[in-house]
């Protein structure tokens, strides 16, 4: 009796285990109905949960910012070995029962140099630094150097740093954060201090979400009327021009990239002095100007000044957020976009096998209404944030949660290599 008792259990298992997984399969197929419409889901591929920062538009109604946290550590491991062996990091996890013994309810973050020789938060509200919905409410931001000797984090800004000022003796279970948010190395003294945590782009800083922009779900999706006429409007009012905003001449190879794209697609409109060619450089960001061509036409130069390792700036998401696709050069790994950016949102040159070929397929989008519209289908469930007032406060955050959930003891061996990576 017991025998066949195991045999049905066993074979209910075997059928509720393969029921999940074809549900978990068929799931980037579902069709969802949301104020009785009929919502396709853009088709992702299989391992969409795996390998994106960003929600599924299936969690439409209970993502949090928690959730971005959670995702992010669960590819951040992954990078971090990878860290480890190429010496850029020390991991060592904590004793369970004395990080227990241990552990504080409240932290405190000093704000310990300037941030481009001015204070960065000093005075703000703890609401405007971590934001309302972050769910740790138990970080505290100071600029009183009375804490330097036992605040839990000492932040310090990679051109603000005069090394000669730094604590002689340090407090072993104080973290030292570096924040560097420019592609580029960093000064010879800052690898020998072994700094504990980063605050930059890279992916796999300790803090990272939200360093120039971020991919959020819409309160509710676009319908299908909604969606069709945004779509009629921007393919018809919009020209089949790229545009291109550049002020650092010093990146030869972006700039020899565009005066080969330009020989097979002439429609380019560059602002800035970079260019010979170029008599239309009054055109200053901010302006009105700016505003008037990211709106008017269909292309946009995203070239970034270096290709790093997940070094992706504000021109991209500034782009997105007017509707306009980024073409992108750099940086090296596409992955490093497509992990945070939007699903199919940007041209990535690296697809194609010359320049011709890109330019050729810039000529098809500019005429073919459906195939422009594969550029902004994700617009029916998703944002996107760019400006520092609607990013900063998740950033932020996330130094509050890592604080809270850290478990282990950092120490980067080697803070050049780790900044210089793929550039």
């Amino acid at each position: 009796m017991n025998g066949r008792y195991c045999i049905r259990l066993c074979r209910i298992f075997i059928i509720l285990l393969t029921i999940s997984i074809l549900f978990l399969w068929l799931i980037p197929l579902i069709k969802f109905y949301f104020n009785n419409e009929k919502i396709n889901i853009i088709v992702f591929d299989e391992n969409f949960l795996d390998n994106h920062l960003y929600p599924p538009p299936w969690y439409i109604s209970n993502w949090t910012i928690n959730d971005y946290f959670i995702r992010k550590d669960n590819i951040k491991k992954l990078e971090d070995k990878d860290a480890i062996n190429k010496k850029q990091k020390i991991i060592i996890e904590y004793d369970f029962l004395n990080q227990k013994k241990n552990k504080k309810t409240n932290y405190t973050i000093l704000e310990y140099t300037t941030v481009f020789n001015a204070p960065k938060f000093c005075g703000k509200s703890q609401d405007f630094i971590f934001g309302k919905q972050c769910p740790y409410q138990n970080c505290r931001y100071t600029c009183n150097r009375n804490f330097s000797s036992f605040a839990d984090v000492l932040l310090m800004h990679r051109s603000d740093i005069n090394f000669n000022q730094l604590p002689i003796e340090r407090n072993p279970e104080q973290i030292w954060l570096y924040w560097h948010d420019e592609p580029g190395g960093v000064q010879k003294q800052a690898i020998s201090y072994q700094f504990n945590w980063t605050i930059s782009y890279r992916f796999n800083a300790e803090v990272n979400i939200g360093a120039y922009g971020l991919t959020i779900l819409r309160n509710k999706p676009l319908s299908s009327k909604e969606f069709n006429s945004y779509i009629n409007q921007q393919f018809n009012n919009r020209q089949s021009n790229a545009i291109w905003f550049v002020s650092n001449c010093k990146s030869k190879a972006r700039i020899n990239y565009y005066k080969q794209l330009y020989l097979y697609y002439p429609l380019i409109k560059v602002y800035g002095h970079c260019i010979v060619q170029n008599k239309t450089n009054h055109c200053h960001r901010h302006s009105q100007c700016e505003f008037s061509e990211l709106s008017k036409n269909k292309f946009y130069l995203a070239f970034e000044s270096q290709s790093c390792r997940d070094y992706i700036t504000e021109k991209f998401w500034r782009s997105l957020a007017y509707g306009i696709i980024p073409i992108v050069f750099g940086p090296h790994n596409k992955q490093s976009i497509e992990k945070i950016a939007p699903p199919n949102s940007f041209i990535y040159t690296g697809d194609f096998i010359s320049v011709s070929k890109l330019a050729n397929y810039l000529n098809e989008i500019s005429r073919n209404r459906t195939l422009f519209k594969e550029y902004h289908q994700w617009r029916r469930f998703y944002e996107v944030l760019y400006r520092p007032e609607d990013i900063e406060h998740y950033r932020f955050c996330e130094l509050c949660y890592r604080l809270n959930t850290n478990q282990n003891r950092i120490y980067y061996q080697n803070l050049n290599t780790f900044f210089l990576e793929e550039c």
